[in-house]
């Protein structure tokens, strides 16, 4: 029964994990909504003419 007990993770290192897991969840749901935020901008620009990066720098004169 010692073992046992001795074994199981206790209450402060159960806390870190979960807090571990819940930050990772919160990165990972930011990353979505970026990425959603991504796919929007392309949805509404589609069809509309693009610069490249020399391009931009040509017009604000950074070329």
């Amino acid at each position: 029964m010692s073992n046992a007990i001795a074994e199981r993770p206790t209450a402060k290192a159960q806390r870190k994990n979960v807090i571990s897991q819940i930050t990772s969840l919160r990165e990972q749901m930011a990353d979505l909504n970026d990425y959603l935020d991504l796919l929007e901008a392309r949805a509404r620009n589609k069809g509309k003419k693009t610069f490249t990066t020399d391009d931009v720098r040509k017009q604000l004169g950074l070329a």
